[in-house]
């Protein structure tokens, strides 16, 4: 029998670190889309902010359905997937995303000065929703005992949330206030798709990332507050959530040592 022949079928799939007995399997990430709760919410998070801005804005049919309510719906949906079996939590999530996409739909068949109004209210409805899913989600990963992928994909996604959150609100104050921000000519056609404004999205992620290009900026002091307050929210969570992650990864690792050395022989 060959060395080939007589590799199993996993020593085949993977390769094993030098020195070690870890074996890497390159598709082993795969396996959250299928147990994992939170990648979902994290991979509809990143497709809307990324894909989103891109072509978000092209509508499907000619009945004003755009690429951009996909993206908004497939969040929502993770979301749903997410706590599923927590009824409570699941007709949250239901009523709250529902709620917003069919007051959002049907503001754009009314008149441009009712039309505000029923945008202002979906996404003061997408800022509950997004809310609430920061509480739920933050409760979870701030108490579990052991960090895992699914842990840190839940982390990622609180932060993206934050930003959705601010983005949903300065988009608010926009259509109350346009004089709130200095927007630039916007070098694409509007984005009339559900969710925040793309803009107000982008700069509610430089907000929060403090990357701050100067090409958006606030003008009123409201928008400055909120701002300021975006930026110390994501600061302070990226420190908090860091030194978690790290302290309870570290005693993980010193609870198995342990428990491994007083543990007799076989």
């Amino acid at each position: 029998m060959t060395d080939e022949t007589a590799m199993s079928p996993k020593t085949r799939d993977s390769a094993t670190v030098p020195g070690s007995d870890q074996q890497i399997q390159p598709l082993g990430f795969m396996r959250l889309y299928f147990g994992g709760r939170y990648i979902w919410i994290m991979t509809g998070l990143f497709l809307m902010m990324i894909i989103g801005p891109l072509i978000g804005r092209f509508e499907i049919i000619a009945t004003h359905v755009y690429i951009g309510d996909l993206l908004v719906g497939g969040v929502l949906m993770a979301a749903v997937r997410a706590f599923f079996k927590d009824r409570r939590h699941f007709a949250t999530c239901v009523i709250l995303g529902m709620a917003a996409i069919l007051v959002g739909t049907f503001g754009r068949y009314l008149p441009a000065d009712d039309q505000n109004w029923f945008t202002v209210m979906a996404l003061s409805l997408d800022t509950l929703l997004l809310s609430y899913l920061i509480l739920l989600i933050s409760a979870d990963v701030f108490t579990t005992k052991e960090v895992d992928a699914d842990t840190i994909c839940g982390s990622i996604s609180v932060y993206l949330l934050i930003s959705g959150v601010f983005a949903s609100v300065f988009s608010i104050l926009l259509l109350l206030e346009p004089t709130s921000f200095f927007v630039p000519d916007a070098p694409i056609s509007v984005d009339a798709s559900l969710g925040p404004d793309r803009l107000m999205a982008y700069f509610s992620l430089i907000t929060i990332t403090t990357v701050g290009y100067g090409d958006i900026t606030p003008q009123s002091e409201l928008a400055r507050s909120l701002a300021n307050l975006e930026a110390i929210i994501g600061q302070v969570y990226l420190t908090v959530l860091v030194a978690r992650l790290v302290g309870s990864h570290i005693s993980t690792v010193a609870y198995r040592r342990l428990t491994h050395e007083d543990s007799p022989p076989a």
